[in-house]
């Protein structure tokens, strides 16, 4: 990517700039005469986007077992309530 980006061109398209962007990687953000205004520094890797579902399904899937694993055998909390509201 260019080291310098007109501030219209990011103010239209700053999603795409930032995606352009590896971790720690800057740009100057310019005013329309040239003169540097800003200075970009992505803070995420838009080179290795996160899988965040597969993340977030290995978090579910070891939280069932865990509840899974407190839970006693025996009748169910809804079987112990129905049979104290008879």
């Amino acid at each position: 990517m260019s080291d310098v980006v007109l501030l219209e061109n990011a103010a239209r398209d700053l999603k795409g700039v930032l995606a352009q962007l590896a971790l720690g990687e800057t740009v100057k953000l310019a005013d329309a005469q040239g003169k540097p205004v800003a200075l970009l520094v992505s803070l995420d890797d838009a080179s290795q986007p996160p899988d965040a579902t597969a993340d977030w399904q290995k978090q579910w899937e070891a939280l069932a077992q865990r509840v899974s694993a407190a839970i006693p055998d025996g009748p169910s909390l809804v079987d112990t309530l129905i049979e104290m509201r008879r």
